[in-house]
């Protein structure tokens, strides 16, 4: 039976990066509601000997730079996340193009839509980023969508050298 075709991208492939998308959005979005009700500001709980849960709210973007609720960022760090995560989203489930794309660059694009559209919830429902992976080695306090455009871009980083050695 041959697959029903949107664009280059098989049904079955779309349903597959939206269920995803929609599990790591969910997962970041639990997480850090879990902390929002269990944790007052600053306050840190150990969950391994090099782990703490510490609730921080991040005004600013990527590892606490700008990290400043006088700054008034907020409104135009959303619209910049939300024209990013718009360009992600249609690179990956609406652009019919001549060429094929790999399913790891999709993947990769996925990670980093969860991440920054785990993040813009945050910023449209409280005003700023709830932070809380606190490793102790570490100075910045993070939070899964941010693991996730890490994540993403790492992934982004490999499959770009591994197609320059080809």
């Amino acid at each position: 039976m041959a697959q029903e075709k949107l664009g280059y991208f098989s049904k079955e492939n779309k349903v597959w990066l939206i269920s995803i998308l929609g599990f790591l959005i969910s997962l970041d979005f639990f997480s850090k509601s879990w902390i929002h009700k269990n944790l007052e500001l600053y306050e840190s709980i150990e969950i391994l000997n090099f782990i703490n849960f510490t609730f921080i709210k991040n005004y600013g973007i990527a590892f606490s730079i700008l990290n400043n609720s006088s700054l008034n960022l907020n409104i135009f760090l959303s619209a910049l996340i939300f024209f990013i995560c718009s360009f992600l989203f249609y690179l990956v489930f609406l652009k019919i193009d001549n060429e094929k794309k790999n399913n790891y660059q999709k993947l990769i694009y996925v990670f980093i839509l969860a991440g920054g559209a785990g993040n813009l919830l945050d910023r449209l429902l409280y005003g700023y980023v709830v932070d809380f992976i606190d490793i102790t080695f570490n100075p910045y306090v993070f939070n899964l969508a941010d693991s996730y455009v890490t994540i993403g871009l790492f992934m982004y980083l490999i499959f770009s050298l591994k197609k320059s050695f080809k």
